[in-house]
């Protein structure tokens, strides 16, 4: 499930793994992997089983920021708090406005010339709009963002075996290494942005500064390439199905459903890790305590056993339940910040765009555990 061909094309073969056996031995690595939903979502769901502590591929050098998703209660409450205060209801909420603000102008420029725009969806649509919007959230100045696209490819390619996708994503990320490094300090980051409540909990001594810069470091990682793929996805799947984009177009205020259901049919993340911490039966198949285990976050959104006609997009279905963004204690800390940027760039789309269609064939990005575009050309036919 490493090798090139299933790393741009995880859907299919993720799917294969899912079919086999409630869960799958990889002996090459003495990994586990499941991908039905209802043990995906009981592993998420149960942190004192299915443990966080260790991982397929964990490695405590890596260039991950190893904070979060690596630690369990007690620690994670503690930690979790900080970020969470950052990220806070209240917070989004003063956010929106700018958010409604920057995606209307986004749209505004692209489709300024009128008719028919051909362009790329990632690289013109999703990646500007991102790299806009969660940078100023942070409190990042304007110079170098593009590097945090090229950190969150490195460090998502490390969640899986070191192989040479795994060693190319490090190759082109050595710059971007060396710029979060510089620009995750407090020093760098602007008065009232994430960035500095997160390093005023260090300073009031709610959490150690080593812990603080971890926690900036997890923003940059995870809160860019994800959302950017979550985006591109959705373009995808609206040319596929223009129905439903009739149907939002109808509707804009439906934006938010609309990227709930891409978390669904295609999320961005493919997959997590876990460790169990007893022998655990998933329907007939046992893990032994102490097994590394893979949850196909990708393979569970189109589990037939969980949902009906799961390889159609249908932003009239009832997801509750769906698992894109994670589940439980650690489930993505940063996703009320990545549906408001879908939420509202999708709702700007859709009062200005008539039709979505390919406008050649889409070129997927190569990264173990992010599933997205590294092209994604399309034609939008602009409302008049």
């Amino acid at each position: 499930m490493f090798a090139l061909e299933p790393v741009c094309d995880p859907q299919t073969y993720d799917a294969v793994l899912r079919e086999q056996a409630p869960a799958v031995y990889l002996e090459r690595y003495d990994i586990w992997v499941t991908g039905r939903h209802a043990h995906v979502y009981e592993a998420a769901r149960d942190w004192e089983t299915f443990s966080s502590t260790s991982r397929p591929f964990h490695d405590p050098n890596s260039i991950r920021p190893e904070i979060l998703l690596t630690d369990d209660p007690p620690e994670h409450r503690r930690v979790r708090a900080v970020i969470q205060r950052a990220i806070s209801p209240a917070v989004i909420k003063r956010m929106r406005e700018d958010f409604v603000r920057e995606a209307e102008a986004h749209v505004e420029r692209l489709l300024a010339p009128g008719g028919i725009v051909e362009l790329d969806g990632r690289h013109d649509i999703a990646s500007p709009f991102v790299l806009k919007v969660f940078p100023d959230a942070i409190g990042l100045p304007e110079e170098g963002r593009e590097h945090l696209v090229r950190f969150g490819d490195a460090a998502f390619n490390t969640f899986g075996p070191p192989n040479e996708i795994f060693h190319e994503g490090l190759r082109k990320g050595a710059d971007a290494l060396e710029w979060v490094e510089v620009n995750c300090k407090p020093e760098v980051m602007r008065p009232g942005g994430m960035g500095t409540t997160i390093y005023a909990a260090a300073e009031s001594g709610e959490i150690r500064w080593d812990e603080a810069e971890l926690l900036v470091k997890t923003l940059f990682a995870a809160g860019s390439d994800t959302t950017i793929f979550g985006i591109g996805n959705l373009l995808q799947a609206f040319a596929r199905f223009p129905d439903q984009w009739d149907a939002l177009r109808a509707d804009p205020s439906r934006s938010r459903a609309a990227f709930e259901e891409m978390l669904r049919y295609d999320c961005p993340a493919r997959y997590g890790g876990r460790i169990t911490t007893r022998a655990v039966d998933l329907d007939g198949v046992e893990l032994p305590a102490g097994a590394r285990l893979l949850l196909l976050w990708l393979a569970a959104g189109r589990d037939p056993r969980r949902w009906e006609d799961p390889d159609r997009y249908d932003l009239n279905r009832k997801v509750t339940g769906h698992i894109g963004l994670g589940f439980g204690i650690h489930a993505c800390v940063g996703q009320a910040l990545a549906r408001m940027e879908g939420e509202t760039l999708f709702a700007a789309l859709a009062r200005r765009v008539e039709r979505i269609e390919l406008a050649g064939e889409p070129e997927a990005a190569v990264n173990m555990a992010a599933h997205g575009h590294e092209h994604l050309p399309l034609r939008l036919h602009v409302a008049r």
